[in-house]
């Protein structure tokens, strides 16, 4: 296991508090990311708009490079009654050097307590970031559990929606210009423990006719969910009511939905990166779902972020000046793709 010592962080301006959106753990304002003007190996049609949504039934095909506009959406999946936005995603191609040649694919899940956050969450540093490495990169949305209506969405949508997303992804690679061997899915809080259900449940991905070793890479930023059972149990009372919400009352559930019990040697769980902090009962998860990954022979970088804030794992992603995540988690990046 590779441990990536705290580097000391440099002054920055202060961030202003970001607004409400919906309710969470953590909450994240929007930002709108405006026009980028890319190139892609994409499906050899006319179209040039900034935004083009495809069924998921559309077969992949190949075609030369062309030109493209900023963000390309999406729908993944289609259920009757469901916002189609929570079912989508967003893709962003980098500019690509002739011969158009396939390249690594980084795929963002956003955090929010299982029922908050969106796709578009502090997205316009991401998208530099991986687009400048000469990585595509999607950010993707899910059903979100709102407590407060009848039957609300529960487990398992939020891990089968984010699976659904990277396998649409893999699936319609060759249109995109996208190498299915390098695919790394990356998720903060919530969006960790959804990434920590793909990565080792294999029913998530195996209902999409995809193995475990479809996603190459895999990074959890402070997540939340490996162990269901003792987010329900050990975690601050104020917590448990979110556990609840997402995942119901009953802990014979929470034991089938913790990705913890999944994790077990030659599955092809991907190489993986955890960014740890927060108080005791949090990095006792940490440690937990670390030692379950090394017992099982996934080699794992750890990124010791105590002096973080919770937010900052998914905020300082490619933020200029940042010295502390963005280093981390690209060196771990460009090691794994090149494996």
């Amino acid at each position: 296991m590779a441990v990536m010592p705290p580097a000391r962080r440099p002054a920055r301006p202060a961030r202003p508090a970001p607004p409400a959106h919906r309710r969470g753990l953590v909450v994240l304002s929007a930002v709108m990311l405006g026009a980028v003007s890319v190139s892609a190996c994409s499906s050899g049609t006319n179209d040039t708009s900034s935004s083009a949504t495809t069924n998921s039934t559309t077969p992949p095909t190949t075609a030369p490079c062309r030109s493209a506009a900023a963000a390309q959406t999406h729908r993944y999946a289609s259920y009757e009654g469901v916002d189609p936005n929570l079912t989508s995603l967003d893709l962003y191609l980098p500019a690509v050097t002739e011969p158009c040649q396939a390249r690594p694919l980084v795929v963002w899940v956003h955090g929010g307590s299982w029922g908050g956050g969106d796709k578009k969450d502090f997205i316009a540093d991401k998208v530099t970031l991986f687009n400048g490495a000469g990585y595509a990169f999607a950010s993707v949305n899910y059903r979100l559990t709102d407590a407060d209506v009848p039957n609300p969405w529960r487990w398992p949508v939020h891990d089968q929606d984010g699976a659904d997303a990277v396998a649409w992804l893999v699936h319609h690679a060759s249109e995109f210009g996208i190498d299915r061997a390098r695919v790394a899915v990356l998720g903060h809080s919530a969006g960790g423990g959804i990434v920590a259900a793909i990565s080792a449940d294999a029913r998530y991905l195996g209902h999409m006719q995809l193995p475990l070793d479809a996603i190459t890479c895999a990074g959890s930023m402070d997540g939340e969910g490996y162990d269901v059972v003792a987010g329900n149990t050990t975690s601050p009372p104020e917590y448990r009511p979110i556990y609840a919400d997402a995942f119901g009352t009953d802990p014979a559930v929470w034991a089938e939905a913790s990705p913890i019990r999944y994790v077990a040697a030659n599955k092809g769980i991907p190489h993986y990166f955890v960014a740890a902090r927060g108080p005791e009962w949090r990095m006792q998860q940490h440690r937990a779902w670390i030692d379950a990954l090394k017992k099982a022979g996934v080699p794992v970088t750890v990124l010791d972020a105590q002096q973080l804030e919770h937010s900052d794992l998914a905020v300082d992603v490619g933020a200029p000046g940042d010295t502390i995540v963005t280093p981390a988690l690209m060196s771990f990046l460009q090691g794994c793709f090149a494996k």
